[in-house]
C-alpha cells in the first residue's frame, strides 16, 4: 500500500484544498464544526498539522459558501447526501480519522459508524464538546422554541453575538442555520444495537475504532463528566481526556489541540 494518500478532488463539502503537501500526507482527518459554523473553523488547522495529516474541513449547508443552501434538519437527511461525498474522500487513502465538535461530534460518530460499516474503520473518532448520543440531552429541547425564546437563549450561549442583533437579515438567516442545527443535535438518536434501548448503550458497541472524547473542563452546557459514556460506544480503545476552556475551547487552542491530536492518532 502506498504511504500517501490520494489529492482531495474539489466539492462544495470541502472547500479548503490543502497546499501541495497533502499528496504526502499519511493520513486524512476529516473536521466537523460545531452548530452555527462553517468549515473556514479548521483552516488554521491545516498549516498546523501539515505535512503528515491532511486536514478536511466538511461544509455543510447553510452556512459560508453555501448560505444561500437550506440547512439539513435530520441526521438522516444529512447522512444520505454527506456520506457519498465521504466515501470517496476516504476511498484509497492509507488512513483516515474523523473530529467534530460539539453538533460536529455527532456528525463525525454518525459518519464513523456508517463508513466503517462499509469499509475500512476510521483510525480514531475525535469528539469535543458534546454529550454521547444514546444520553438523555438533559434539558428541554431548543429547536422548537418561539423565535424571540430562541434567541434569547442562544445568546445566553454565546452564539448570537451582540452586533448581530444589528443586522435584521444576519438575525434571521443564523437563526434559520441554529434551528436546523439544534434540530439535527436533539432529535439524534443513533440505531440501538441488540439489546439497547433508545437511552441504553447497546449490547454490541456500535463501533471498533479508537474514540477520543475531549471535553471542555468550563463547559457549562453539560457535565464534562459525561463525556466518559463515549467509551460505552466502541469495543475499542477510548481516551478521555479535558481540556481547559469552555464549550467554544476548539476555536480558542490550536496548538495544544494540534498535540493532542498527533498523540491520537500516532
Amino acid at each position: 500500500m502506498s504511504s500517501t494518500i490520494q489529492a482531495q478532488r474539489r466539492s462544495p463539502w470541502f472547500p479548503y484544498t490543502p497546499s501541495g503537501t497533502a499528496a504526502r500526507a499519511r493520513l486524512r482527518l476529516l473536521c466537523f464544526p460545531c452548530s452555527g459554523q462553517g468549515a473556514s473553523a479548521y483552516r488554521a488547522w491545516q498549516r498546523v498539522l501539515a505535512p503528515d495529516i491532511d486536514v478536511v474541513p466538511v461544509q455543510l449547508p447553510g452556512r459560508e459558501g453555501r448560505a444561500a443552501e437550506p440547512p439539513y434538519s435530520s441526521m438522516d437527511s444529512l447522512m444520505e447526501e454527506l456520506l457519498p461525498e465521504l466515501r470517496e474522500q476516504v476511498r484509497d487513502t492509507d488512513g483516515y480519522a474523523l473530529f467534530g465538535h460539539s453538533l460536529g461530534a455527532l456528525v463525525a460518530f454518525e459518519a464513523a459508524r456508517r463508513l466503517e460499516a462499509t469499509g475500512p474503520a476510521p483510525r480514531n473518532v475525535l469528539v469535543a464538546a458534546q454529550r454521547p448520543p444514546h444520553l438523555p440531552l438533559g434539558r428541554e429541547p431548543l429547536h422548537v422554541l418561539p423565535r424571540a425564546d430562541l434567541l434569547d437563549t442562544l445568546s445566553t450561549y454565546g452564539q448570537m453575538p451582540v452586533e448581530l442583533f444589528d443586522d435584521p437579515a444576519a438575525v434571521e438567516q443564523t437563526a434559520k442555520l441554529l434551528r436546523a442545527d439544534l434540530s439535527v443535535l436533539e432529535t439524534y438518536r443513533p440505531a440501538p444495537g441488540p439489546g439497547g434501548g433508545p437511552d441504553e448503550p447497546p449490547a454490541r458497541p456500535l463501533l471498533s475504532c479508537p474514540v477520543t472524547a475531549l471535553p471542555g473542563l468550563a463547559d457549562i452546557t453539560f457535565p464534562p463528566g459525561s463525556m466518559r459514556a463515549w467509551g460505552e460506544l466502541t469495543s475499542g480503545p477510548f481516551t478521555f481526556r479535558p481540556v481547559p476552556g469552555g464549550h467554544f475551547f476548539v476555536g480558542e487552542r490550536t496548538e495544544e489541540l494540534a498535540g493532542l491530536i498527533r498523540a491520537a492518532l500516532g
